[in-house]
């Protein structure tokens, strides 16, 4: 563990792309004018310098750090204490004053994409400014640290700049939640509350800035940008750094190389090794029903992190075409929709890397294609090698996909065997089950771990499983709900469980709370995390954090009735809410 001082902080980002044409160098950001770096407009480059403005010409600041994250703090290998040193609070609070003490210059990435499946050009970090990455010297594990609501940038567009404490809020406790699962995600190193900054939203709000992290902040809608823009130059500076310094910098304990091209071109290892950690990811969105709820290409990430916390929801009872988002009318975002959309986004990065997916090994490299391109005889040629490669690809998703989803919710069910007949025999029945009765998603594989199946009085009591309050309309009646769920477990998954001899109670119990939690985060508890934050009151913030960093405990040291109803039934009128993107 190290100070923050001390932590090794580069920005291979900055080092190996191109900067703004028109603020080409550190030296020319610091004297550059707001026009330059305050005020929209279209730029040339991937990235432009500038430092965190959203404190700019205050005069003694308002500012809180009101939470850091443990987890966050260990990942990135900082001792404990660090949150409380000067230089610490500063960073992550925005002060500009602060660059010469980190000793990288910052940046705001530009990127471009497909939002709600219409091209929306030029977009890029309208509010996130990028500080450095930073390597934990015992993990090897680099991540780049960013401040989102950092102040305006030339990719603000029509916004300001700001991120209000509802949303960081939620973007906070959400990272850390998913990351305490076990799904790929950026990170919440620390919350800052800005009590006298102000954003105009639906009302007045006030504002907050979220220092996160994540391995990298490269998503598919920065392969767009350079497509629209035609910049095939670009494109493979793009395609190299993500091989050299994202993929090939990981470390990797198995000592398997990320991006190997003995059979294939690196690139079309890239684009593969992009689809594989997508299709895990997403599966496991799927095991554990999240929803990210804006999958756009500019909210996909090329390394498979759960990526921009915005209308997300972990779902309540099951409903595969729950959406959170309320924009999205056409259910696009949806649970049932979540793995067709992230494969159409990751068409559209095929789309992107066509020509370096489509020219051959012998070919890809050489020095003519590199200056000029494709000639007229060469096109037909290099585009079907690409959508053949594509369409391969795609095959590889739906395999990547399936085989983690049912990995995991094999182990959700305590199998410690899963084969291929189960998903249609054990699975789609399980779900439909689940849906027909409108039981709680998540709640429910904790309480099947708690049944003694096994048992020698073994009369099963499943009211417990349904809330003491039933939706307004359900289908069934309770009678016939408990029906339906004890036909499931008597009829296909105490047998499946027998076929593999797993017939020891304690011993499945065991096995499925090590992966089945009992603390998720729901929408009606961050509303009240966010009302009480609103009176300047952080309690319950870090009493959910406690829970949300350890949701497998079973208790975790708080009052009984606050841990009981935070983890309990959601209430009536707030399941299955939704919310807007407005942030």
């Amino acid at each position: 563990m190290t100070t923050f001082q001390k932590l090794t902080k580069t920005s291979t980002f900055t080092q190996f792309l191109t900067p703004d044409a028109k603020v080409p160098t550190i030296e020319a950001a610091k004297s550059a004018g707001a026009e330059l770096i305050r005020t929209a407009r279209m730029v040339e480059g991937s990235f432009t310098w500038l430092v965190p403005g959203i404190l700019e010409g205050k005069e003694n600041p308002k500012y809180e750090v009101v939470a850091v994250s443990p987890s966050a703090m260990k990942d990135l290998g900082l001792q404990e204490g660090e949150e409380t040193t000067e230089l610490f609070k500063e960073t992550v609070s925005g002060y500009s004053s602060r660059v010469d003490a980190i000793g990288v210059y910052p940046w705001a990435q530009a990127y471009a994409g497909w939002q709600f499946g219409q091209w929306a050009g030029q977009l890029g970090d309208g509010r996130a400014v990028s500080l450095f990455e930073g390597t934990n010297k015992t993990t090897g594990k680099r991540y780049e640290l960013q401040l989102k609501g950092g102040g305006l940038t030339p990719y603000s567009r029509f916004a300001d700049g700001k991120a209000v404490l509802r949303s960081s809020i939620r973007e906070a406790l959400g990272s850390e939640a998913v990351n305490a699962l076990g799904i790929p995600t950026t990170r919440a190193l620390s919350l800052v509350n800005l009590p006298e900054t102000m954003a105009v939203r639906e009302s007045l709000e006030s504002c907050a800035v979220v220092c996160r992290m994540a391995e990298t902040w490269v998503r598919i809608g920065t392969f767009d940008l350079h497509r629209a823009r035609g910049a095939r130059k670009e494109m493979r500076k793009l395609a190299d750094y993500c091989i050299e310094h994202v993929f090939g910098y990981e470390p990797n304990n198995s000592g398997r190389k990320v991006i190997d091209a003995a059979s294939k071109t690196r690139y079309q290892d890239l684009y593969t090794e992009i689809v594989k950690r997508n299709a895990n990811t997403t599966a496991l969105w799927q095991a554990y029903g999240f929803l990210n709820g804006v999958l756009n290409t500019d909210n996909t990430s090329i390394f498979g992190l759960t990526l921009d916390y915005g209308p997300f929801a972990f779902m309540d009872t099951f409903d595969p075409s729950y959406t959170p988002n309320h924009d999205d009318g056409m259910l696009r975002y949806s649970y049932r929709n979540t793995p067709s959309v992230i494969l159409w986004n990751l068409v559209r990065l095929g789309e992107d890397l066509g020509e370096l997916l489509g020219a051959a090994p012998d070919f890809v490299d050489d020095t003519e294609f590199i200056e000029k391109g494709l000639n007229s005889e060469q096109i037909e040629g290099v585009k079907d090698r690409a959508e053949t490669f594509i369409m391969e690809s795609q095959k590889v998703f739906e395999t990547e996909f399936l085989k983690s989803f049912n990995k995991t919710m094999g182990k959700r069910l305590g199998l410690q065997t899963f084969e291929e007949e189960d998903h249609d025999k054990i699975l789609t029945p399980l779900l439909d089950m689940l849906q027909a009765c409108e039981l709680d998603f998540n709640q429910f594989f904790r309480k099947l771990s708690d049944l003694e199946l096994f048992a020698e009085t073994s009369s099963l009591d499943v009211e417990h499983f349904f809330p003491q309050i039933r939706g307004f309309a359900p289908m069934y009646s309770l009678e016939e709900a408990k029906d339906k769920l004890l036909n499931w477990i008597n009829t296909v998954y105490k047998p499946r469980l027998e076929k593999e001899g797993s017939k020891s109670d304690e011993e499945r119990r065991e096995r499925m709370r090590k992966v089945n939690p009992k603390f998720i985060l729901k929408g009606w508890i961050l509303d009240e995390v966010i009302q009480k934050a609103r009176q300047n009151d952080f309690t319950l913030y870090h009493q959910v954090q406690k829970m949300a960093l350890s949701p497998f405990n079973e208790t975790w040291g708080l009052p009984e009735e606050l841990e009981n109803r935070l983890t309990g039934d959601v209430p009536r009128s707030e399941r299955d809410s939704q919310c807007s993107c407005s942030s």
